[in-house]
């Protein structure tokens, strides 16, 4: 009796999924290096993928007015707000792994992360340094917003210069850049989103953990760095007491918002970060004066 095609066709599977494996096997024993780099691209890959399923699924419910904000979760609304970003930056990635031979452009890929990776691919070093090079770039930028809120430049006798100028700060100082299409549509889109996030994060009483997936402390500590780097504040080496405090604190400052359609109120969201870090170091430099003072 002849072999059924189906089950050649399942034979033939078997024996591929065989071979790929004694591949890898062998280039993970003759080349480690290299092997390490692919399967680190690979799980970047798997993760942003991943996301950007989670967004389109998102997308789909708020778009279509299915469900409002206030059914998602933390989670949820932040990718509305990162993976637009992530994939322009990583199309270049998602478009070599479709070609055959990826692993001839994986060093220069991964020798300029920050350009063409998002932290799907990072290591938790990197994570931090590009984290923390982003908001110094972005907290440089608060003073002129200050500035320009307390109008400090007479020599802007112009209005309108002095008005595109402090939106070239905000911009900046929101992590957008100053230059791009559609500025102020993507500055208002950025508030509300925070708006959300942040009433999404009262709802969840200030836990992180992503309610569809098992508790992992790693990744409930992720979302919070998450969360406070959009604002602003480095959490990275702080104690999570400070975070959360931190967390708390912005929220009961953006609940007073509410109407989300008026601009002077989201004009708000986007300079508290500038507005409690200026408080926040009046304060250290109040406590460094004491401390002065005692040792007098």
């Amino acid at each position: 009796m002849k072999e059924l095609p189906d089950k050649r066709v399942d034979a033939s599977i078997a024996w591929y999924r065989r071979f790929l494996v004694w591949v890898e096997h062998r280039w993970r024993d003759r080349s480690p290096g290299t092997h390490k780099l692919f399967r680190t691209f690979q799980t970047g890959v798997g993760g942003l993928v991943t996301d950007f399923q989670d967004f389109v699924t998102v997308w789909t419910r708020v778009s279509g007015g299915g469900a409002p904000y206030s059914h998602l979760g933390y989670r949820e609304i932040s990718l509305l707000r990162l993976v637009p970003k992530e994939l322009v930056r990583a199309t270049p990635a998602l478009c070599i792994s479709a070609l055959p031979g990826t692993v001839l452009f994986l060093p220069v890929l991964f020798y300029f992360p920050r350009l063409f990776l998002t932290e799907h691919f990072w290591t938790p070093e990197q994570r931090l340094e590009f984290s923390s090079a982003q908001l110094r770039r972005r907290q440089s930028e608060y003073r002129h917003l200050i500035d320009d809120l307390a109008f400090l430049q007479p020599q802007l006798n112009s209005a309108a210069l002095r008005i595109l100028l402090h939106n070239i700060h905000l911009s900046r100082a929101s992590g957008i850049s100053a230059f791009r299409l559609y500025r102020e549509y993507r500055l208002w889109r950025l508030a509300k989103l925070l708006y959300e996030e942040d009433r999404a994060v009262e709802r969840a009483n200030f836990v992180f953990a992503d309610p569809t997936k098992p508790s992992d402390p790693a990744a409930e500590r992720l979302l919070r760095q998450q969360f406070c780097l959009a604002r602003g504040y480095q959490s990275w080496n702080r104690p999570d007491s400070e975070a959360d405090k931190f967390v708390r604190q912005w929220c009961r400052l953006s609940a007073g918002l509410r109407d989300t359609n008026n601009e002077r109120r989201l004009a708000f969201m986007l300079h508290l970060p500038s507005l409690m870090a200026s408080v926040e170091f009046e304060d250290s430099q109040k406590s460094v004066d004491k401390n002065n003072e005692r040792q007098k």
